[in-house]
Order: C-alpha cells, then structure tokens, then sequence
C-alpha cells in the first residue's frame, strides 16, 4: 500500500485485498476518505497509463452515484461505495492489469490524491520434463513451462536440493496468450542422479518444481515413483538402481512404446517403502533396433545372390571345357 501524507489528518488512503494479486482471481482497491472531507467532494479512480489518466469509475459526492466509465459488456472493472470508501473491484485479473492506480478527490475544502501500484503474478504449470538419449551414455534433459508472470528464473538442483554444475540453454519467451514461457535444457551423464527442474518468481519467492524420477502418491508406508525416458534408431533397455548400485527392476512395472519407427519410448513405475533415497531410473545397453535386423537381412541377400552367380559362373565354365 501506498498513501499520500500530509503533516495532519490523511485525507484518502488506498489498500489492496488481497496482497498478491493473481491472475484469473478478483482484487479489490479500497479508497478511504476521512471523515474530515465533506460529502460534497467528489471522487475519482483512474490508472496512469503512457502519461495519461484512464477513469474507471466516479461519484460527484461521498456516498452517491457511482459513474461506471467502461462499457457495460466490459465492466469487469466497477466500482461502489462502502461506507467512506469508494472500492474499485477487478474481477478475472489480468496481466495487463498491472500498473499504477490513483484515487483524487476534488471540493471545495479539499484536493487530494493517493496512489498505489498493483502488482500481478502468474503462477505457471508444473515443468515437465523429458529425457533423452545421446551419445557416449550422455543424456538430455528439456525442461518446458509457460503461463509465469513476471518472467521466472529456471535453476537446475538434484533430489537433495544441491544446484547441478553444467551449462543449461535456457530460453524465455513471452505471449498475450502464455506470458512468459520458459524452456531450459541440460545434458548430463546418464548414469548421473536424477535432476529436478526448478522455475521460480524471484519477487514473490513462489516456485513450481517438475522431475523425471517423480513422487506420485504416497500410500501408507510404501512411495510410488515413475520414470519416461526416449531412444532413437535403437530400443533403449533400461533398470531402476538405487544409490547403492542395486538392480530394482523386478519391483517396477514398465511399459515400451513405439512412437515412430525407429523411435521408443518407455514408461515405468516403481513402489519403495517411503524414507528410502529415491532410485534412479536409468537407460543400460540397447537391443538391436529395426534398422539394425534391416540391414543384416539385406547383408545375407547380397551373400546368396553373389553365391548364385558363383555357380553360374563355374557351370559355363565347365561347359566350355566339356565343347573343347
């Protein structure tokens, strides 16, 4: 809240429930007049946009006739009176919303002014995260997630909140549609502890987090974990380990998907008992994919097709010697 003193009684003062305004949600600025003002002073909301005042609402007296100044198929921005306070309520927040609001009064006795600035935030969705192969057992992690306002930080931390050192290419776009859309993306060793993606607001210290090796539902005593993981050319094999190395796999219930041709993807699910470190969900050494049995069938072909025409050869061979 931000008001305008004066070295006596504070003749309007301005307050905004709630204190963190998001967007979708309602805000209301409350503009209180003291009781020293007489009621023949007028009251004016208006937001300072690019050096120019736009009026929201008004009333020639204390307590009186609110005038409405947007359209009535837009008034999702009105005002009314309660009590000496003049409330300016704006419903389904927006981004553009943000800025600075002014409360005058003008009489006879008294011209005065408050003013406050309204902060917007966007919480975004949880990240989400993908991983892929790549070569020399390293693997890719992309981290998306949009609808942030201001614009979000993104850090890269392991399970125990300790920051990952590599370089991550992180990009932060904006949009009318989703404001402030992050994409960050890390490369790590595959056999490296799982990563969590962290996109935060640093103003507000409002965070969302998104992780390959996630908690689902905690039941009772035992946690469930899930994992996802993307190979190209090759089908990726791969085990639940825990940090002491240990093979989970029989534990976990996993599924193989074919996106494209040449490219699988799999899915898997595991249940430790809650307190355990949480296990990794790692890719070991790959199946001979499509293209691979492709090109041994073709390998063979080429073997029988050049034995064919070995014997032809040795046949007209023979014949020719048989004629002399």
């Amino acid at each position: 809240m931000l008001e305008q003193k004066s070295s006596c009684e504070v003749p309007v003062s301005i307050s905004i429930e709630p204190s963190v305004v998001l967007v979708g949600d309602q805000v209301t600025l409350s503009c209180q007049v003291a009781d020293s003002v007489p009621y023949n002073t007028s009251v004016l909301w208006h937001k300072m946009e690019k050096g120019r005042d736009a009026p929201l609402c008004s009333s020639s007296s204390l307590g009186g006739v609110v005038v409405q100044c947007q359209d009535e198929e837009e008034w999702r921005i009105t005002g009314h009176w309660q009590g000496r306070a003049l409330l300016l309520v704006i419903r389904q927040v927006r981004v553009a919303d943000e800025g600075t609001y002014v409360c005058a009064l003008n009489g006879s006795v008294v011209t005065h002014k408050a003013t406050t600035h309204l902060d917007v935030t966007a919480i975004g969705y949880k990240p989400t995260l993908d991983r892929d192969l790549q070569e020399e057992s390293m693997c890719r992690y992309t981290c998306k997630s949009k609808k942030w306002y201001p614009k979000p930080e993104v850090f890269w931390m392991s399970y125990g909140g300790d920051t990952v050192n590599v370089d991550a290419e992180t990009n932060v776009t904006w949009s009318e549609r989703d404001h402030f859309t992050v994409q960050s993306i890390i490369t790590v060793p595959c056999d490296n502890i799982d990563v969590v993606c962290v996109v935060k607001l640093l103003k507000s210290k409002i965070s969302r987090s998104g992780a390959m090796n996630e908690i689902i539902v905690p039941q009772s005593t035992t946690c469930t974990y899930k994992g996802r993981i993307s190979g190209s050319y090759v089908k990726p094999k791969v085990m639940w380990v825990n940090p002491q190395g240990e093979d989970l796999s029989s534990l976990a219930h996993t599924s193989i998907l074919q996106e494209m041709e040449s490219v699988f993807t799999i899915e898997s699910s595991i249940e430790i008992p809650c307190g355990q470190p949480p296990p990794s969900f790692v890719p070991t050494e790959r199946e001979h994919g499509p293209q691979t049995a492709q090109q041994s069938e073709n390998r063979n072909l080429i073997w029988i097709i050049c034995l064919i025409v070995l014997i032809i050869l040795l046949g007209n061979q023979k014949k020719i010697g048989e004629c002399h």
